[in-house]
């Protein structure tokens, strides 16, 4: 069973009111808002950005949302959730990498050894590390996307994993 990355986006009033407890999450329906699933993305990806696999420095630990003073209790694992200005800081820093950027973050090897989620200490090969860098990739852009939108509509964000 794997641990899959969620996002979804809603009005930035809603988030403010969920941040300071005055509602709760689990009271709505999220299948009411636009969402992203990112897979089993979300921890490569935030390491590939911050090279940590939590609490990156902002914005670009913004992407891929696992700050604890911006948590919330939810499920089993809780959630983070982002201001529509950090959803607006988070894409401009976006605009600004590149493939070729990412690609010189990438350290597939750190990764392995850091035992970031979803790799296996035995991965290694190099057909695997291209294999991971398109996956990520893909989930890079779509999270663009996502931000670009939300941010357009000056939505806040709310991500969970699952």
């Amino acid at each position: 069973m794997g641990m899959y990355g969620y996002y979804f986006a809603m009005d930035d009033n809603l988030v403010q009111q969920i941040a300071a407890g005055d509602l709760a999450l689990e009271s709505l329906t999220i299948d009411d808002y636009p969402g992203l699933d990112i897979d089993r993305s979300w921890e490569a990806i935030h390491y590939l950005l911050c090279g940590d696999i939590s609490d990156g420095a902002a914005p670009l630990g913004y992407i891929v949302p696992m700050m604890l003073d911006q948590g919330i209790e939810f499920g089993s694992i809780g959630a983070f959730y982002l201001r529509a200005g950090q959803v607006g800081e988070a894409l401009q820093a976006m605009s600004e990498l590149n493939e070729e950027q990412l690609r010189l973050r990438y350290d597939f090897p750190a990764m392995v050894e850091d035992e970031v989620y979803p790799l296996e200490p035995e991965t290694g090969a190099e057909e695997d590390q291209e294999e991971f860098f398109a996956y990520m990739l893909q989930h890079y852009k779509e999270i663009r996307r996502f931000f670009s939108q939300a941010a357009a509509e000056d939505k806040g964000l709310i991500f969970y994993i699952f």
